[in-house]
Order: C-alpha cells, then structure tokens, then sequence
C-alpha cells in the first residue's frame, strides 16, 4: 500500500547523505510542500539516484565552463491540477546531453557513463509510475539537465 511521504523532508536527507557534505547542491523546497503519496524507500532511492547522475555529469565535461556547476533540487505544489499534485524537479548545470541521447534516457541498458549499467533512469521511471507519477526531462548540450518527477499529493488531513 502507498503511503503519506514528507517529500521535503526526503529530499534533504537524500541530498545530504547521497552525495555528502560539500556538494554543490541548492535546495528550493517550500515549508508548505504536502506529503506525497508513496513508497518512501523508492522514492527516496529514485531521488539518489537523480542525484548521482547530476553529480556524475557535473565532472563529465571537458570544456572549461565560466558559470559554477551545481545542483539544484526544487519542489512545488500544484493544486490546480486533477488529482493534486507536486513537481520535484533535480536540475545541473552539467553538460546536458543531444535530443538522440535525450530521447532514450528512460530505456533499460543505455548509458554514456563509463562502467554505467544503463539501469540507473529505468529504475528511477519504474519506482515513480508505480506510484502513480510521472517523469520527465529537458536537456540541452552545454547548458545542463533536468529531471522531473510528479508525484501525488496526499490528501489534506
């Protein structure tokens, strides 16, 4: 059975135990942001592994950038929307990725990462729209990526 989830309070725990202190991520999550309705461990392991790619692909360009690369992990509630819902997005400022790598992210077994399984977004695709979310990604070569997952929310108590 799904469950009510403190997403923000997932998401910084995720944030400081996955990728350690001195990351450079941001977080930009609203004291108001409602529970969300899930598995916490999936999701909290679909959050980690967000955060391990966008950390992976801060260090996999070559160019010299001006801008710092960060991460930068944001919620927000949309009550307009039928059912409720709330967006999580993880967004870097890495080096992002052609619309032909961009289109075949969420398939089992691909990967640009050396020694990478290709599972890592399948899995993340899997955990999210078993319950009941979805996932989405904007990506653009030099400029970064970002993941976003809609989530549930918990009806108000």
């Amino acid at each position: 059975p799904l469950h009510d989830v403190d997403l923000a309070e997932l998401l910084r725990y995720a944030a400081r135990t996955t990728l350690g202190p001195g990351a450079p991520v941001t977080l930009a999550l609203p004291d108001d942001l409602p529970l969300v309705r899930g598995h916490h461990d999936a999701l909290a392991r679909a959050v980690a592994n967000l955060l391990l790619n966008a950390h992976d692909a801060l260090g996999a360009c070559d160019a010299p950038r001006d801008a710092a690369r960060t991460i930068t992990v944001s919620a927000r509630h949309d009550a307009t929307a039928t059912p409720p819902v709330v967006h999580v997005a993880v967004a870097d400022t890495g080096c992002g990725m052609p619309a032909d790598v961009l289109a075949r992210i969420w398939e089992p077994y691909v990967t640009t990462k050396p020694g990478g399984t290709g599972l890592g977004l399948a899995i993340v695709r899997q955990a999210v729209e078993a319950q009941g979310g979805t996932v989405a990604a904007e990506s653009a070569p030099g400029v970064g990526t970002t993941i976003t997952l809609t989530l549930p929310a918990a009806a108000p108590a």
